[in-house]
């Protein structure tokens, strides 16, 4: 499906949202001559169609749409909201921030949220541990925080973990193809996370619940036969299970780590093989809660040298050019995280209300 096709909806809401004081990108304006605009760019589109690139007309500053469904998805706007207002000045919430609600007036059912643009946190190979370290420091800490205000994500793929990357691609990014630059012509020129030390964020809360203080959540996974069945193993079998969601998330982290990170193959990172292992035990009520994740992490990586924190934080970088560059570094002092000591904090969430975060009773 062409990039032209794909953005029918957008196309049909680019008034609205001009009114609105965001501008989409030529192709998706009225009047649009193919024959004038760059071919090639014609071509991309974003992966999931209910997702667009604008610009704020007052500033310039590049934003990004989500088309939100209140049948399909009825918590997600109210949940972004609760992240973006009240709690937006902790600084442990990285729920991403909403910047404005937009209603459809064209389908009643159909929010458009507006929200700064980002991109994958793992877009560029992370080239130290302790770039590494900082990034899954904060992480945790957001889904620490979103489990103390009774809230499971319920979808943390990699997809859904961003970077604000304004600094470390200080000319900016093609907010499709994000190699490439604003113009479609040349790769973008980017930094390290080391010369900005990025700040994280977590998206998507169309799966996300918020459930009650009272009792623990319970719910009922759906019976499915191999190769289908589920990815959790609370919701595997051909029989109806009980379950809390809650373990579900430090299920999904553990699993980015062991086969995205490849901790259990790439030495400099064998030091979190304990917490991983303790992410996936395959009985829920066995794993740590988000607050015990935090504590071992923090316990792990406190431990960790300066020369340790400098070795290559993905396979495949260990080059002469990447131990040159570590080397100057540390002769520059240049630090190898962005703070001193990995300090311990007080748990966001109280030890007595464990069984809340990992039983069904």
């Amino acid at each position: 499906m062409t990039a032209m096709l794909r953005g029918a909806f957008w196309r049909h809401h680019q008034p609205i949202l001009e009114q609105n004081g965001y501008l989409l990108r030529e192709m998706f304006r009225e009047g649009y001559d193919p024959a004038t605009g760059n071919p090639e760019e014609d071509k991309v589109s974003h992966f999931k169609s209910v997702i667009m690139d604008a610009v704020r007309a007052s500033d310039g500053t590049q934003v990004v749409l989500k088309a939100v469904s209140f049948r399909d998805h009825p918590d997600e706007v109210n949940l972004c909201i609760m992240f973006s207002d009240k709690l937006a000045r902790d600084p442990r919430n990285h729920c991403v921030r909403i910047l404005e609600v937009l209603q459809s007036p064209l389908d009643h059912d159909i929010h458009i949220i507006v929200m700064p643009q980002l991109r994958r946190f793992d877009d560029l190979l992370f080239e130290t541990v302790g770039e590494l370290v900082d990034a899954f420091r904060q992480i945790f800490e957001g889904v620490e925080f979103m489990h103390q205000h009774r809230v499971v994500h319920g979808d943390l793929t990699m997809n859904n973990l961003m970077l604000d990357a304004r600094e470390l691609f200080p000319f900016g990014f093609h907010p499709v193809r994000t190699w490439m630059d604003r113009s479609f012509q040349h790769r973008a020129k980017y930094i390290t996370r080391t010369e900005c030390w990025p700040r994280y964020y977590i998206i998507d809360l169309g799966m996300s619940r918020r459930y009650p203080k009272r009792k623990a959540p319970c719910l009922k996974s759906i019976p499915v036969s191999p190769p289908f069945d589920d990815f959790l193993p609370e919701r595997r079998g051909t029989v109806s299970r009980l379950f809390n969601p809650f373990p579900g998330d430090i299920y999904h982290l553990g699993f980015i780590l062991r086969n995205e990170f490849h901790v259990y193959e790439h030495p400099p990172l064998a030091f979190l093989r304990p917490l991983v292992d303790s992410m996936l035990s395959d009985d829920a009520a066995l794993r740590p809660t988000m607050s015990e994740v935090v504590q071992t992490f923090g316990e792990l990586c406190r431990g960790l040298t300066p020369s340790h924190l400098r070795l290559p934080g993905s396979p495949g970088i260990d080059t002469l050019c990447h131990r040159i560059r570590q080397k100057l570094r540390a002769f520059k002092h240049i630090p190898p995280i962005p703070y001193s000591e990995f300090a311990p904090k007080p748990p966001l969430i109280d030890a007595k209300l464990r069984p809340y975060y990992t039983s069904l009773y």
